[in-house]
């Protein structure tokens, strides 16, 4: 009898420890990533750009809505003082989003970091603003989406490889 407890409540503690890994993997994904995010004052690609942030700084991306949660507010904030973030794994570089706000006049017809002024988050879209709706626009962004289609695969598989994407 005694012996049978004491397997169980060796049993159950294995099980919670299971458990409990996954669940500090979810909530403090790795400590390391290849992902690094440089602010650009120019559109070309240039590996010199100032290193706005890593992976490390994203807590997840929804592949759902596009969201990009960061660790920290900070980010958020420095977000808006760049034109354009490029994104790098390792030393490639995979795509270039345009930063856009509310207040700005400008149609993207490529991926772009969206300020959402409901929830103060960032977005990736295919296009800025994303109400406008026409055969010329459309085309032109479906086109630029299947251009960056690999490379955003990458992405996504980094991020998936760090714990830092959701589907929600």
């Amino acid at each position: 009898m005694k012996m049978s407890v004491r397997f169980i409540s060796i049993l159950v503690c294995l099980m919670c420890l299971f458990v409990s890994c996954d669940f500090i993997r979810d909530i403090f994904p790795s400590s390391k990533s290849d992902l690094t995010f440089k602010a650009s004052v120019s559109n070309n690609t240039n590996l010199n750009d100032t290193i706005l942030f890593s992976g490390v700084d994203i807590k997840w991306v929804n592949g759902t809505t596009g969201e990009i949660r960061f660790v920290d507010s900070i980010t958020n904030i420095q977000l808006r003082k760049y034109h354009w973030i490029k994104c790098y794994l390792g030393t490639d570089s995979l795509f270039k989003t345009t930063v856009t706000v509310p207040t700005m006049s400008a149609i993207v017809n490529d991926l772009v970091l969206d300020l959402n002024m409901n929830d103060g988050h960032f977005y990736f879209k295919d296009g800025y603003p994303s109400y406008i709706d026409n055969p010329g626009t459309n085309a032109i962004r479906i086109q630029n989406k299947e251009k960056r289609a690999a490379s955003w695969t990458r992405f996504i598989d980094q991020l998936k490889q760090e714990g830092r994407y959701v589907e929600k």
